[in-house]
């Protein structure tokens, strides 16, 4: 079993947009390698954890066929109802082990996506994952394969060995171990010794006090825990070759290396290469896709490739960034070339409507969305989805809002991904689909779950003051939001 050690507790909800059939096919495409089909393809997810991800592209892709597997029940009745609520026919969950999921007959897959699953799991976990891949992944398939990595790891491994410890001596339920195992480890990490050594090891405890109890609970208390590194991975991929990584800003190394440090990894090949950049840039979490039998376009498959994916903004216009901090130092965004680039996205576009529009040329186009899809305010697309479809799917996740805030993400048929949504303005949909007073029913939400809420920094005390607040942001919702959540096809 894969989640010794942290079966009493569930995963997070989460949306990976890493893992949606477009963001794989951009990158490799970057790399002129061959996607797989974009269209009635087969998609398997191995350890789903609650089921978002795979959910939400069974929305957006009502052609293609998913299958995902857990072994935590919770899990996969949580992902179950989900689907079923939202009336999915074209995704089957598995309540069950790597082992037995390895064992089912079926159609092989053109994708498959294991996500927090490869650093996690004991060695034989990993060789039941590898016969799946060997024995089911199509030729020309693509593996996402994200894991911790080394060398990044490396200085704070023993913090993790530490608080698994901890953990492990204190009595009670899981969150009141892990709270005062982290106490623990605080007053340790003030008195000096290895923590004075390594800086970053009481950074990462500074970090851990913000994070949920699930949250660490999976990530650093299962009984198997081991960081790779990507030489190491590669190796234990036979027929399978690594072709790109899906953190799109790997992709340009004048944002991750310095001229001399991009000039030592050139002096190295294959593999090593990735070692060589994660060594330089201290990469802790690695997000590879490796292909079987990858077929190489020339340049202009490639560019017609390209042209035909749609892009469009994740965030409201204005949220776009005009700069960003990278590896190798703060970076503007040129505004001669963002600015129209992005003014020209509030509406989905193909690449190819985008470089005719733009007087800037294909190659820096295509470099400006790497940047803008790798820092999230763009998401490449590949085609725009069945809206019905994708209205009944974010009903059924605004109705569990009206109980928990943990999903975050309703799903965009313009864009082809899912798109965080505010929680407040999910309130406001919610109610708006009940027939409810969106302000009146927003506000008794966050009463119910002891939340109030602030204007120009102070707390609002009554009820009158927090209603009279909270029609005036429905209101901002309505002439600011709404209309683009509209747009790209999230609500009617």
């Amino acid at each position: 079993m894969w989640t010794d050690g942290v079966a009493a507790i569930d995963y997070t909800h989460a949306f990976y947009p890493e893992m949606a059939p477009a963001h794989l096919a951009f990158a490799l495409l970057l790399k002129g390698i061959a996607p797989p089909p974009t269209q009635g393809f087969t998609y398997a997810e191995l350890g789903c954890g609650q089921g978002l991800t795979t959910n939400t592209l069974a929305c957006l892709h009502p052609d293609a066929r998913f299958q995902a597997v857990d072994v935590l029940p919770s899990h996969i009745a949580n992902a179950q109802a989900l689907a079923d609520d939202a009336g999915h026919d074209n995704v089957q969950f598995f309540e069950e082990t790597f082992a037995a999921f390895a064992g089912r007959g079926g159609a092989d897959f053109d994708i498959i996506a294991l996500h927090g699953v490869w650093s996690w799991v004991s060695a034989e976990n990993r060789r039941i994952l590898l016969d799946i891949i060997s024995r089911r992944l199509k030729p020309g398939g693509a593996v996402f394969l994200s894991y911790n990595c080394l060398p990044g790891w490396a200085a704070d491994m023993p913090v993790r060995h530490l608080l698994l410890e901890r953990v492990a001596a204190e009595q009670g339920p899981l969150p009141q171990r892990i709270d005062r195992a982290l106490d623990f480890m605080m007053r340790l990490s003030r008195q000096g010794g290895y923590f004075d050594h390594a800086p970053s090891a009481a950074a990462l405890l500074e970090s851990l006090r913000g994070k949920t109890d699930n949250y660490i609970a999976h990530e650093y208390l299962n009984r198997d825990w081991s960081p790779f590194y990507h030489a190491d991975i590669a190796a234990q991929l036979p027929g399978l070759e690594f072709a790109a990584s899906a953190t799109l800003l790997d992709h340009l190394d004048g944002w991750r290396l310095s001229p001399q440090a991009a000039a030592l990894v050139a002096e190295s090949h294959g593999s090593a290469c990735e070692t060589l950049r994660d060594t330089l840039t201290y990469t802790r979490f690695r997000r590879d896709i490796f292909v079987r039998e990858p077929r190489l376009l020339s340049e202009s498959e490639r560019r017609q490739h390209l042209g035909a994916l749609r892009f469009g903004l994740t965030v409201p216009r204005h949220e776009v960034p005009e700069s960003a901090t990278s590896l190798t130092g703060d970076q503007m965004l040129p505004a001669t070339l963002y600015a129209p680039l992005a003014d020209a996205l509030v509406e989905p576009k193909s690449l190819e409507q985008l470089v005719a529009q733009l007087p800037h040329g294909f190659d820096a186009v295509v470099e400006a969305l790497v940047v803008l899809a790798g820092l999230g305010a763009v998401a490449p697309s590949l085609g725009v989805g069945d809206t019905e479809r994708c209205h009944r799917f974010n009903g059924a996740v605004l109705a569990r809002n009206r109980h928990s805030p943990h999903i975050r993400q309703l799903a965009a048929p313009a864009l082809g991904t899912g798109v965080v949504v505010d929680v407040l303005d999910r309130l406001f949909l919610l109610a708006e689909r009940e027939g409810a007073d969106p302000a009146a029913f927003a506000w008794t939400v966050l009463a119910e779950r002891g939340k109030r809420l602030r204007r120009d920094g102070q707390w609002l005390e009554t009820v009158d003051d927090n209603l009279a607040e909270m029609t005036r942001l429905y209101g901002q919702f309505l002439r600011l939001r709404r209309p683009r959540l509209v747009a790209l096809g999230m609500c009617a």
